[in-house]
């Protein structure tokens, strides 16, 4: 059985006190806490939309690519369309 400690009770009674004196100087502080921990939950939010739009789009690459393989596609012309014109950039001119 616990026993009663009477210098946590005068603690636990003292804040409870102050803070009830206090709830005018304290409510500003506390509707900027819960601002921020607001902003900080919608910024997590956008994170992981942004990360599952990440996922979504590597899957459909993913099966793009299977259907690809699947259809006998050649890499030769997917890398030809992806090239970005650097290597034609750069080519030595022929004489």
């Amino acid at each position: 059985m616990m026993k009663f400690h009477p210098p946590s009770f005068a603690l636990g009674v003292g804040c409870a006190v102050l803070l009830m004196g206090k709830k005018q100087h304290l409510r500003p502080v506390a509707v900027e806490i819960a601002a921020l921990g607001l902003h900080l939950g919608r910024l997590g939010l956008a994170l992981i939309e942004r990360q599952r739009e990440h996922v979504e789009d590597l899957f459909a690459e993913v099966t793009e690519r299977m259907r690809q393989r699947a259809a006998g596609g050649v890499r030769g012309e997917r890398a030809a369309h992806k090239s970005n014109g650097a290597s034609e950039l750069y080519a030595e001119p022929s004489s």
